[in-house]
């Protein structure tokens, strides 16, 4: 099957009025948001652009469920014969890799999507797709779609799936369950836990399985249960003796693993360079944490930078490559979201061709995003770390930005080895998902004000250590509104990335700027949006001539190094560069200017006594460079 004929199958489908989406060939999920199509159709042109794009041309499709058809997913023969023999007949059926899938036309009742490891038989409905016919299998298998002779294949015409269906689905996946003879556990838990305080390995304990299985029951559920108490027997620490340290027993595999490696790298230039993504913050297979009191506009600048790495765009002054951005916020609902990135397209003047295929965003209001959270007295890891591997892997994503951290955990974060197994979680994710983290994080509330540096991370200390670059974002205080010539009630809008911990790259000796500018959307709403900001140069429109100018009136006058003084030097370099001293920046501009060349030993503070207060003062004197022709 050739992607050309996938493409034709998906538009028979596609044409019959069929909700169709790009999918993986190697995972069965979709390569698209999809979960928008389940309750409207897909624009033409935006179907047309998967079966054109080249970003689809190896993809298999997939049909979404619920809103038009229901599906019934057999893995097994035996299933596959169960749903002929007990459900109501329909016509139109697909072939799997291991079953087959029974179409039925959805029902005037919602029929939600049910997928269970242990099943039997899945339905798939509201919230679910299944690979459409024509499609390959990653074990080179072809969905292939039949249907009875004589009988209507179009699915309007498809018989209901009954709420009986469903009953009878439910009874087969869930046979009631017999029950072990009265005190049974209690008995096989007491002796396990007898075993394990022996120093019996699990394989000894599991010899016994043959004795303790019941009629009803297979060795094989009978060695899980035993595993299980065993497993419950070791956590509890009855195979330690008081004061003593529990002993793991090692494999050949896991020795292997700690034996010394050699340095045996010979041409240094061979070593792969480090893959940073986006400027020397975003780093493929590390994790990175941003850190910022709240209202600081942090989310807003993650969002930008998600915006440039999926456009390839230089948005805020840093070039990037086009990078696949998943975006996770773990506490904006999705409007909010959708009108983030819609005010920062209008600004910077994106189509939706830009960053199609390159963005996507989910939001913790509708589905949470938990690794990890307490289980007893103990901090555990969920199924979700694999699942967001998994995803990560089939959808290519490169960097993974989650808003905030805080949220994707149900941890004290002040318990820094509950921290450290969360933290290490990402990095995993990271490692695994050969792609960037990104961790959006907050300061101590003591800290909101006016954060100090990094450290003032809120919790425990795990998570900037395990980073391999924080940066922390500040407001604009009040001194560097006066300076820059800002009015201190808009200093808010402007921020800076500073004091960062830098693990992979020398330490940036400048700070970044940026400003929030207010971006009008089509329906009514303001939003702001982040943008570059440049600190305003002292020396923009000062020259040698000026220079010059400026040491001759010094050196005709008396000037103080004070600048509330009356003959303030600045008053000088005002004349000089006709300046009007009391506008607004202007102080603060000379103040620059000064301190540039006092440093550059154009001009030297001397101490002597003021004729005035005949106190000592620090008056300012020009130094003239005779040997460059410099002259009063």
């Amino acid at each position: 099957m050739s992607s050309v004929e996938i493409r034709d199958h998906a538009r028979e489908l596609f044409e019959e009025g069929l909700t169709i989406v790009p999918a993986s060939r190697e995972k069965k999920m979709p390569l698209v948001r999809w979960r928008e199509w389940q309750e409207k159709d897909v624009p033409d042109e935006l179907v047309e652009y998967w079966f054109e794009s080249a970003n689809f041309r190896s993809c298999n499709f997939a049909i979404v469920t619920g809103r038009q058809i229901v599906v019934i997913d057999t893995d097994s023969a035996e299933a596959e014969v169960w749903v002929k023999q007990n459900l109501t007949y329909t016509p139109r059926s697909v072939k799997t890799s291991r079953g087959r899938h029974f179409y039925f036309k959805a029902p005037n009742f919602e029929v939600r999507n049910s997928t269970d490891t242990d099943a039997k038989i899945d339905v798939r409905g509201m919230g679910g797709i299944v690979i459409a016919p024509g499609s390959i299998h990653e074990s080179g298998a072809i969905y292939e779609q039949s249907v009875d002779q004589g009988e209507e294949k179009d699915w309007r015409f498809l018989p209901a799936l009954l709420q009986a269906d469903l009953e009878k689905i439910k009874r087969f996946n869930n046979p009631v369950e017999q029950s072990h003879s009265e005190g049974w556990h209690d008995r096989m838990i007491k002796q396990v836990g007898a075993l394990v305080a022996l120093k019996s390995t699990d394989d000894e304990i599991l010899l016994t399985a043959e004795r303790w299985r019941e009629d009803g029951y297979s060795m094989e559920q009978t060695r899980a249960e035993i595993q299980t108490a065993i497993n419950g027997a070791r956590e509890k620490g009855w195979d330690k003796e008081e004061g003593e340290e529990k002993v793991v027993v090692m494999t050949e595999e896991k020795k292997s693993l700690l034996e010394p490696l050699p340095f045996l790298v010979e041409d240094f230039a061979a070593i792969p360079p480090r893959d940073w993504i986006y400027g020397r913050h975003y780093i493929r297979n590390f994790l990175s944490v941003t850190v910022a009191a709240g209202g600081t506009g942090k989310t807003a600048l993650t969002l930008a930078e998600a915006m440039a790495m999926a456009t390839g765009r230089d948005l805020l002054g840093q070039e990037t490559e086009r990078q696949r951005v998943w975006v996770w916020n773990l506490e904006d609902p999705i409007e909010e979201l959708h009108r983030r990135l819609a005010a920062i397209c209008i600004h910077y003047r994106l189509s939706y061709a830009d960053y199609a295929d390159y963005l996507f965003v989910n939001s913790g209001r509708d589905s949470q995003l938990i690794l990890a959270q307490q289980v007893g007295n103990g901090a555990v890891l969920t199924p979700v770390v694999q699942t967001v591997i998994d995803f990560i892997r089939s959808f290519n994503i490169d960097v993974i930005i989650v808003d905030p951290f805080v949220s994707s955990h149900r941890l004290s974060e002040n318990d820094n080895t509950a921290m450290d197994l969360v933290v290490k979680a990402w990095g995993r994710i990271a490692e695994q998902g050969n792609c960037s983290v990104e961790l959006v994080h907050h300061v101590r509330k003591a800290q909101q004000g006016q954060a100090s540096s990094y450290g003032d991370a809120r919790g425990a200390s795990a998570l900037t250590d395990a980073a391999r670059h924080v940066r922390r974002l500040m407001r604009m205080n009040p001194d560097e509104a006066r300076t820059a010539g800002i009015d201190e009630d808009q200093a808010f809008r402007y921020t800076r990335e500073a004091d960062s911990k830098d693990n992979l790259a020398p330490p940036s000796l400048d700070d970044s700027w940026r400003q929030m500018r207010s971006v009008d959307l089509p329906n009514g709403d303001n939003v702001g949006v982040v943008e570059q900001w440049e600190w305003p140069d002292a020396f923009s429109d000062v020259d040698v001539r000026d220079l010059g100018r400026v040491k001759n009136i010094v050196s005709e006058g008396e000037f103080r190094e004070d600048v509330r003084a009356a003959n303030w030097v600045g008053h000088a370099v005002a004349e000089a560069l006709e300046l009007d001293i009391n506008e607004k920046g202007t102080r603060s501009q000379i103040k620059q200017v000064m301190r540039t060349w006092l440093s550059n030993k154009e001009f030297k503070v001397v101490e002597r006594i003021d004729p005035k207060s005949r106190k000592k003062r620090n008056f300012v004197e020009a130094i003239f460079n005779t040997q460059s022709g410099e002259t009063l």
